[in-house]
């Protein structure tokens, strides 16, 4: 009976601790911090695959609940529970599109943290393409398995991801948004820092590197920041309009390994969204227009990083080029404008519609567009479709240089008359 009564006790006690170290867990991982970023993304799960349920701007204060592969689960203010990506919570220097391709030079394991010793999630094999999204020390942080998970840099032989640098006559100089922001040797955050930079610290523009600036600091360093850290100080040229003033964002539909629509020549829609957004981005920049593109090469870029580029850069106008296809060829032909929200949408497409009007092909008119694009987006927001890829009629215009300059010419006018209004 004695032995009995001691082990009931010896198991109460048992209990009892369990529970006083299960509470210190718990309150352990409750900490409150507050965002620094200008915006971060708070995801239904963790890892990129999950869509985004909210956005938090600088100063939020999230209740870190647990975390998983780098990702923390948070409490927000309203009570939501979600999923934040740690990298993003202390640093505004990150952004999709600001992520490396690489590919594996050996078989390594692929760890759940930047240790040799962390848990390992699976194995990554010689040869694979990875995709960095950030970089800590001696280690990367890659996608794997619609999540995260972290290598040793020296297993990665990362892509010569260089862009074509242009220079722009109507930026003179910028000011940094916010504290902490990083002036790097190089256009991407896989570069050495040169220096940490203060909020509205100047800086002279030098020329334009993909998503980033080549800038001069009031002390002399020549270095690169990244184009969403800033705020742009542009001149007005002699012959100002209102398009002058405005800052465009033209979004090149799909890209990478996301072909878009096929043409009955087995080219991809992709390869003309792109060339056609380049023109337009020329003859705007000639107008004296800030133009920003979502992609400037045949690389893939997500769906929410779009709209997010436009509200990041407080665009005034956001136009996404696409070309339509038929169930079946040869069915379908002439261009369509999409609009998500009469208030917001509703006066850019039918000014630019209007426009496009001129063009070869039929317009087929506007309509109500349920897009990701253009449901996620802020700001005043369209989608063009400009021909049918798989018709033979519209191909022929497709395909053409000349097709691409009048699309251009018209996107111009139709943007000066509808910032005239």
């Amino acid at each position: 009976m004695l032995r009995r009564f001691v082990h009931c006790i010896i198991l109460l006690l048992a209990c009892v601790t369990l529970t006083l170290l299960v509470n210190q867990s718990v309150s352990a991982a409750s900490k409150t911090i507050t965002i620094q970023a200008s915006r971060v993304n708070v995801r239904m799960g963790p890892g990129l695959a999950y869509d985004t349920m909210t956005q938090l701007k600088h100063g939020a204060t999230i209740h870190i609940i647990t975390t998983k592969n780098g990702w923390y689960q948070v409490r927000l203010a309203s009570d939501k529970i979600g999923w934040v990506a740690s990298w993003l919570v202390n640093n505004s220097e990150v952004s999709s599109a600001a992520n490396q391709k690489g590919t594996m030079n050996e078989t390594i394991y692929a760890r759940e943290h930047p240790d040799s010793s962390s848990q390992i999630l699976g194995t990554m094999t010689a040869n694979t393409p990875v995709t960095i999204i950030y970089q800590q020390g001696a280690w990367s942080q890659i996608i794997f398995k619609n999540t995260v998970a972290w290598l040793p840099s020296h297993t990665i032989t990362q892509q010569n991801n260089q862009q074509t640098k242009t220079v722009d006559p109507t930026i003179k100089t910028m000011t940094v948004r916010s504290d902490q922001a990083k002036l790097r040797t190089g256009p991407a955050i896989n570069h050495h820092i040169i220096a940490t930079l203060k909020k509205q610290t100047n800086l002279t523009y030098i020329a334009t590197d993909g998503d980033w600036y080549k800038v001069k600091t009031t002390t002399g360093k020549i270095g690169y920041i990244a184009n969403w850290l800033v705020n742009l100080n542009s001149t007005t040229p002699n012959n100002a309009t209102n398009l002058s003033e405005a800052t465009i964002v033209l979004d090149p539909g799909h890209g990478g390994h996301d072909s878009g629509a096929i043409s009955l020549k087995k080219t991809y829609e992709k390869t003309f969204t792109l060339a056609t957004a380049k023109a337009i981005a020329t003859r705007l920049r000639s107008a004296g227009a800030r133009v920003i593109l979502t992609r400037n090469k045949d690389k893939y870029v997500g769906l929410s990083p779009r709209p997010a580029i436009a509200k990041r850069v407080h665009a005034d106008a956001f136009i996404s080029i696409h070309f339509d296809s038929s169930e079946t060829a040869n069915t379908g032909s002439g261009t369509t404008t999409y609009y998500y929200k009469k208030k917001k949408d509703l006066a850019l497409a039918k000014t630019l519609n209007q426009q496009l009007k001129q063009l070869p092909l039929n317009s087929r008119g506007i309509d109500f567009g349920n897009f990701l694009v253009l449901r996620d987006n802020t700001r005043p927001a369209v989608l063009l479709e400009l021909g049918y890829i798989n018709s033979k009629h519209d191909y022929r215009e497709i395909q053409e240089k000349a097709y691409q300059k009048q699309v251009a010419t018209d996107v111009y006018q139709g943007l000066s008359h509808y910032f005239k209004q």
